[in-house]
């Protein structure tokens, strides 16, 4: 049995006629889907495929509704609220295409379906649950908005546009030529004043994506890194248009780079974090002044860095976080060794933000940890 729902923004999870079965049903594809975030987050073929996808999320079947009498009053193992003795078609599961088969069980399973699910879908379902943290209203987030000054005067409009001066203006010329209603107002009378929409030169949000692409940084490390910054990327897009973005990457020196070769760049030379700080203070002092944007700044790494270089680089790490909304620091760990020391000074730092990742399902708690609601709220409190 297959099956394909529409998750997305315009279905409201409701078909139209779908009876009390559907509904249900419906809620447990809802359900799998909060479950499977993580991986769906985290899916090996996001960073190198482009267009419209869909990932396939299980879903336990939700067996149409009958009342049964159950003397036991048991379930089955293995079942998801399920009827003991229903399992249809009960042959023993085989490991297809491997020589040997693998005994059978004598336990009930599931019944699988497959609910096609969209990237677009699965982003609506993620971005729902995170914001900017710290974001001050008071530096107006770049789109349109209109002049001070109304650039002309209309007959349709609203009330609180309603030009009462020009509208009696109006009336009176209108009646000195002896033209309709000599008492009162006519509709032709009516002024009212129009803006033309404007948009907003300075303000708004800069987050500034900052990689180690040192030769330290192996293939785990780099698509670790990279899988954050394109799920960042992908959350502030669609619910922050009109945000800046830098992109900065870093061996012994920094520089900035397109969206497209930092997330194709490869990795080689050695480790000098503070070359990508030094680079967006510059950045910051010159193009994102604190005062207009909400600045937010984010550094992943796997941890190594040149000794000689760590006092600097926790120095500059200092003047970052002073200069921005958010300084996030993300570290990234294969095996199970101590943070680094720039992790231990940066996580004893007031209004700083560090994670360590050691797996793909940190992807998902990291962008939570940074922009989940509950931090938001917390840092905004």
């Amino acid at each position: 049995m297959k099956a394909s729902f529409s998750i997305g923004p315009g279905s409201g999870f409701r078909a139209a006629g779908e009876g009390i079965e559907q509904r249900r049903h419906r809620a447990k594809v809802e359900e799998a889907i909060r479950h499977h975030l993580a991986d769906m987050v985290t899916d090996d073929k996001i960073l190198v495929t482009s267009g419209r996808r869909a990932l396939s999320v299980p879903v336990p079947e939700f067996k149409e509704f009958r009342i049964r009498f159950d003397p036991g009053l048991s379930e089955s193992v293995g079942s998801l609220g399920g009827v003991p003795g229903e399992g249809e078609g009960g042959s023993q599961a085989t490991d297809s295409g491997k020589g040997n088969s693998t005994p059978g069980g004598d336990q009930l399973g599931l019944d699988i379906e497959e609910a096609s699910v969209s990237l677009e879908e699965i982003h609506q379902a993620v971005f729902s649950e995170l914001e900017l943290p710290r974001l001050d209203p008071e530096k107006r987030l770049r789109g349109v908005g209109r002049d001070d000054n109304p650039a002309g005067l209309g007959r349709h409009g609203i009330l609180t546009q309603w030009d009462r001066a020009r509208t009696l203006k109006a009336a009176r010329l209108r009646q000195a030529r002896g033209i309709g209603p000599q008492d009162g107002l006519a509709q032709d009378d009516l002024r009212f004043r129009q803006w033309e929409p404007t948009h907003d030169d300075i303000g708004g949000a800069a987050v500034m994506a900052m990689m180690d692409t040192s030769g330290s940084m192996g293939s785990f490390e780099k698509y670790l890194a990279k899988s954050f910054f394109y799920w960042t990327t992908e959350f502030l897009r669609q619910k922050y248009p009109f945000v800046d973005l830098v992109f900065l990457a870093h061996d012994v020196r920094a520089r900035e780079v397109d969206e497209e070769s930092f997330f194709h760049r490869g990795a080689s030379g050695g480790t000098v974090s503070s070359s990508v700080y030094r680079l967006a203070l510059e950045v910051v002092a010159e193009r994102f002044p604190l005062k207009h944007y909400n600045i937010y700044a984010f550094h992943f790494t796997d941890g190594g860095n040149l000794t000689s270089d760590n006092a600097q680089a926790v120095e500059m790490g200092r003047q970052l976080q002073a200069a921005v909304t958010l300084f996030g620091y993300g570290e990234i760990h294969d095996t199970e060794r101590n943070p680094s020391p720039l992790y231990q000074e940066f996580s004893q730092m007031p209004g700083a933000g560090v994670v360590i990742l050691r797996g793909k399902e940190d992807i998902f708690q990291a962008m939570t940890h940074f922009f989940g609601r509950s931090q938001v709220e917390h840092a905004n409190g």
